[in-house]
């Protein structure tokens, strides 16, 4: 196997710069997520890294080895698409074997691999029928075998799992993370689906309009997020974002005020140069729904439910406070409670973060 390195790598379609200088590295048998919303570069990215795509300039290279002007092929990479990108008139064993019969491996050594795959993501009863036989689940096995048995150097999965229901993404989900614990590989895997980045991931690169906006593991993203877009991005449900004043405080934590009045000191960690804001400063406050709870007695923010969506073993309060903010709560799902219900809730400074009038955490 092999880590992948990327240095200044830009591209760019006719005027328009899509990424912006990426700077990046991969371990060797490291697994990376590429996540982002929608039109970030994530699968840009990933086709720059698999040679479908020219970069318009930086470097890239694969186990050491510039890979640049290398084509696809010579590049030790298997890349497993959203779309199965499968041929519809071959059998499983057909699609499968494809890529090593077109390199002259010899028939002997194509079955060996071939049924090995076959057995790893059990789908040895299926190398006969052709993929209009086959449930998207085990089209995406197929598809994946195909990968697997080329023995590349790098694995990159371009959204694998985006077109299967619910059920079928997490049965796949466990599937790709016992294949990563069985193979010890590099893999880069890029999804819209956070989930599946935090669960699977060693570590996860969020990417924003072509830029990183931080690469850590998925605790470190959740926990120390470096901005609000990342703070609003990792998590699920999303954290919750309040508009508030600063006190100024100097003893590295910061009071704010909540709305109604309430004080709340949350610490801060000099994630920007250790600047603390001074007193009458705007601020963002960030709450995570898991973190705002209901508060004992008569204290505490107040807030008026709106809705409320029952998920059994957990439901989600959206509520109104006294200035017109909204606010989602996570609650026990055996909680009763329902809409227009007044309730006091209360926010821990030791679990939100502050974001400056730029968006960068404090």
């Amino acid at each position: 196997m092999a880590g992948v390195t990327l240095r200044g790598v830009r591209k760019s379609f006719g005027r328009i710069e899509v990424i912006h200088g990426v700077d990046l590295d991969v371990a060797d048998g490291e697994f990376v997520a590429f996540v982002g919303p929608s039109g970030c570069g994530k699968s840009t990215l990933l086709r720059l890294i698999a040679g479908l795509e020219e970069p318009s300039g930086g470097d890239l290279s694969i186990g050491g080895q510039r890979v640049n002007d290398r084509p696809p092929a010579a590049r030790g990479i298997a890349m497993v698409f959203q779309s199965y990108a499968l041929y519809p008139h071959m059998t499983a064993y057909d699609n499968m074997a494809f890529g090593l019969t077109l390199s002259r491996t010899d028939k002997g050594t194509i079955a060996e691999r071939v049924r090995a795959a076959a057995r790893q993501l059990q789908i040895e009863d299926l190398l006969d029928r052709k993929p209009r036989d086959l449930s998207g689940g085990q089209r995406q096995r197929v598809a994946i075998g195909r990968a697997i048995v080329r023995e590349p150097q790098v694995f990159l999965f371009d959204e694998p799992l985006s077109n299967l229901d619910a059920g079928l993404r997490v049965q796949m989900r466990l599937e790709i993370a016992k294949l990563k614990a069985d193979l010890r590989a590099t893999m880069i895997y890029v999804t819209h689906d956070q989930v599946e980045a935090m669960t699977l991931a060693d570590r996860i690169v969020v990417l924003n309009a072509g830029r990183v906006e931080q690469a850590g593991t998925p605790l470190d993203l959740y926990h120390r997020p470096r901005n609000r877009f990342v703070a609003g991005f990792i998590g699920s449900p999303a954290m919750n974002f309040l508009d508030v004043v600063s006190e100024g405080r100097a003893d590295g934590s910061v009071r704010v005020w909540l709305p109604g009045g309430v004080p709340l000191d949350i610490a801060v960690d000099g994630a920007v140069d250790g600047a603390v804001p001074p007193a009458g400063s705007p601020l963002t406050l960030g709450v995570r729904p898991e973190h705002a709870g209901l508060a004992d007695g008569g204290a505490g923010l107040l807030a008026t439910i709106l809705a409320v969506e029952r998920l059994g073993g957990e439901t989600h309060c959206h509520a109104a406070l006294e200035d017109g903010q909204r606010l989602l709560v996570r609650l026990d799902g055996d909680r009763p409670v329902a809409a227009g219900e007044r309730l006091r809730l209360n926010l821990r400074g030791e679990t939100a973060h502050l974001f400056g009038p730029d968006g960068q955490r404090l």
